[in-house]
């Protein structure tokens, strides 16, 4: 488990000097179209096009890396009032649902990588196949990252459930008053 958490590691060490490069060249192509537009004029054509496949992959890559971080966006007004076993529980059935969804959606969009390989952006050489690309190479790395995360949560619920704490998952009897449980907050 050890080599896989340092293999993930970096990965996401990869990926983010991946999106900050792009950062930096985003930053640059739309400094570039403010000097274009308002006072010299730069032998570039398109800029909005780079600057938009620039935006596009830091997207895609950054909801990867926000997988991998446990940053979610949702309202847990009902989860934070549930016992934790619950919690764990809805937890996994998330992620496999995201994981799920991320694999549908990048398996259908490979079609779509294909069929850009044969078109250009308008005013660049750059294959449509570009942006498209990103949602792919994010849906791999989102399934890659949810895979990770759901064994972990897989190991860490049989952990909890493991001993004297498998009453809690048949939902009879109290804990143990001194027994320590994980807590999320």
């Amino acid at each position: 488990m050890d080599l896989l958490e340092q293999l993930l590691s970096k990965l996401e060490t990869l990926f983010e000097w991946f999106i900050a490069v792009l950062m930096v060249f985003l930053l640059g192509i739309v400094a570039a179209m403010m000097f274009d537009r308002h006072f010299i004029t730069l032998p570039m054509a398109a800029p909005d096009q780079y600057a938009r496949i620039a935006l596009v992959w830091i997207s895609f890559i950054g909801f990867a890396l926000a997988i991998r971080a446990g940053v979610t966006i949702r309202v847990d007004m009902i989860d934070s009032r549930l016992p934790e076993i619950w919690r764990l529980r809805l937890a996994l059935l998330f992620d496999v649902i995201l994981l799920v969804l991320v694999i549908v959606l990048g398996v259908k969009s490979w079609p779509v990588v294909q069929i850009g390989l044969d078109q250009l952006l308008l005013g660049t050489e750059i294959p449509a196949a570009a942006t498209s690309a990103s949602l792919l190479v994010g849906c791999v790395l989102m399934a890659i990252f949810l895979a990770a995360r759901i064994v972990q949560r897989v190991s860490s619920y049989l952990i909890f459930i493991g001993g004297r704490r498998a009453v809690l998952l048949v939902g009879r009897g109290k804990p143990n008053q001194s027994e320590k449980f994980p807590s999320r907050r």
